[in-house]
């Protein structure tokens, strides 16, 4: 495919993927919120290497309090074509100067050689204290404290043939070797690419952030090619939604970065309209076809901004002016009338009519009324998206609605015939949910928790803001300043295309959903729907009330979870 932007461009994107000076790569210094005693360890005690779980967070200076096993395997399990990962503690009571991690690779009984990648997990600042979460290979910006948590993720290819796989873990600590086996357990079963995922998965992009972090001009060739990379990992989760912007900030300046417009709009001399739509058919082409989101709806907010401000260019006056506009008034139809025909005359040209949607997000009714009025009468044909607090007589007719994760138990019989009909159904979480959520100080299980949640109470999957609308430095901190909003609310992956634990831990979720979706619909084609028992008790226990409880122990009920998962899985073969 022949891309919009030269060679050059992509090298010099590769150069800024790395760091620009102005961002030093560095671990802050912090309260460790996990301080446990380092007591548990004999004074002398050499580094060694401690199995932990995957579901939990390790502070820099929190030795494990685990017994150090004289051996031990790092064990996966998973499906074909599923990601599956593993975390190691290196813990080193003297400290840290250096830690060099060699290639590992996993061997089949057939000799196909499946690579494992290997990411030391960085710290940052979160709610005021370190937080365990950036996924950064091998580098080593300070290696301070006693603690080094490693991941080891294998993806399965869809191709291998079931049975086991192995290799060694191998590294070398302040110039001490270590070394741990390691065996993946491959399961007959196959998770189809994220592509044919059916969770409807909604994670907001934020372009500008990725403009201001690498400085480089918006919109341009460098800013796309920037770009690519955080956008497949996006795509690799099984993303369905394309986030557009049709006027500036449609979210009244709540971030660190603006949501610049992606249609430039000019009201001529002579009062009539002018639209330039060349951005957004740039963004939504470099999604649809570059990043292969070619059946993903387009999510056009701007229609009910929180400020209910509408910037434009006004060739009268020769500047830009932003108007205040009410729905249900004339000056509001005025605007948005001319702007909706254009939208629609244009989306049909682009052949995009049937993906674009009319987003809003968290508007009363008072407001929503009105405004789809204007809808009715300009575009009749385009959907609307919107995030809501709760169902109304309005917001049920939504081609894609939104509902708080509060709210989920009253969601069960609109879902199931809004599902019916063709049209999606999800919950959010955002700042207002103290738990289950993503944030900096949650539990790392709640982010993976989600997902069976949706699956539990037969909602189409799960909407989240914001994919990386970044804190000034994220590297140094992910509290906001003014603190607007929780730690870390607004960014699950970081500068540099670098992962993070909670990203991944969501990402684990999304297979969790499909694999009970393929479950199901097997016990269903088969008429067996008594395999599912073990399966659909233990998705009993993620109801709202006990994950919004102060005490939901999250990784337990996953650990039930997976093992009725294994249990229905053999069942149905």
């Amino acid at each position: 495919m022949k891309l919009p932007f030269s060679l050059l461009s992509l090298f010099a994107a590769g150069a800024l993927l790395a760091d620009p000076p102005r961002h030093p790569v560095y671990e802050p210094d912090g309260k460790d919120p996990q301080g446990r005693p380092a007591a548990t360890l004999e004074a002398g005690t050499k580094p060694h290497l401690t199995p932990v779980s995957m579901r939990q967070r390790f502070g820099r200076d929190a030795l494990s309090r685990v017994p150090i096993p004289k051996r031990f395997t790092l064990g996966f399990r998973g499906w074909r074509g599923e990601r599956v990962s593993e975390q190691v503690l290196i813990e080193c009571l003297a400290g840290f100067e250096e830690v060099r991690l060699d290639p590992c690779v996993l061997r089949t009984a057939d000799g196909r050689e499946i690579p494992v990648r290997l990411d030391l997990v960085r710290y940052t600042v979160g709610a005021g204290v370190l937080f365990a979460d950036i996924l950064d290979g091998d580098a080593q910006p300070s290696l301070k404290g006693v603690v080094r948590p490693l991941v080891l993720t294998v993806d399965i290819p869809a191709d291998v043939a079931p049975g086991e796989a192995t290799g060694t873990l191998s590294l070398r600590v302040n110039g001490t070797p270590l070394s741990a086996p390691v065996a993946l357990t491959i399961d007959p079963e196959t998770l189809p690419p994220p592509r044919e995922w059916k969770c409807h998965l909604d994670i907001w992009q934020h372009p500008d952030a990725v403009a201001r972090w690498h400085d480089v001009p918006m919109w341009s060739d460098a800013h796309f090619a920037l770009m690519r990379p955080y956008m497949e990992r996006l795509a690799d989760a099984g993303q369905k939604t394309i986030t557009a912007t049709l006027i500036d900030e449609a979210w009244d300046r709540q971030t660190y970065d603006a949501f610049g417009p992606m249609v430039r709009v000019t009201k001529r001399k002579d009062g009539s309209w002018a639209y330039d739509f060349s951005v957004f058919d740039r963004w939504v082409a470099f999604m649809s076809e570059e990043i292969g989101l070619r059946d993903a709806t387009v999510s056009c907010y701007g229609l009910l901004p929180w400020s209910l401000t509408f910037a434009y260019h006004d060739e009268a006056q020769g500047r830009t002016v932003a108007p205040k506009l009410t729905p249900g008034t004339p000056d509001y139809e005025a605007f948005w009338g001319p702007y909706l025909e254009a939208l629609v005359a244009h989306v049909r040209g682009k052949g995009w009519e049937d993906r674009v949607r009319l987003a809003m997000d968290e508007r009363p009714d008072a407001l929503f009324r009105p405004a789809l009025e204007v809808v009715r009468r300009h575009a009749p044909s385009l959907k609307i998206v919107a995030a809501c607090n709760a169902p109304s007589a309005i917001t049920t007719d939504f081609d894609d609605c939104s509902y708080g994760l509060n709210i989920c138990e009253r969601l069960v019989p609109l879902a199931k015939e809004r599902h019916a009909q063709g049209k999606f159904t999800t919950f959010y979480v955002c700042c207002a949910q103290p738990r289950p959520n993503t944030f900096a100080h949650s539990a790392l299980a709640e982010a993976e928790w989600l997902l069976p949640a949706a699956a539990h109470y037969g909602l189409d999957g799960f909407l989240r803001w914001a994919y990386q609308s970044w804190t000034e430095d994220p590297f140094v901190s992910q509290d906001y300043r003014p603190a607007n909003w929780p730690a870390a609310d607004t960014s699950l992956v970081y500068p540099g295309n670098r992962s993070s634990l909670r990203w991944e831990a969501l990402r684990n979720g999304v297979e969790t959903f499909e694999k009970i979706r393929l479950l199901r619909e097997k016990a269903a084609r088969l008429g067996r729907p008594e395999a599912l028992e073990p399966l659909e008790a233990a998705l009993g226990a993620f109801t709202v009330a006990r994950g919004m409880g102060p005490d939901c122990p999250y990784e337990a009920d996953l650990i039930t979870l997976d093992e009725a998962l294994l249990q229905a899985a053999e069942a149905l073969r």
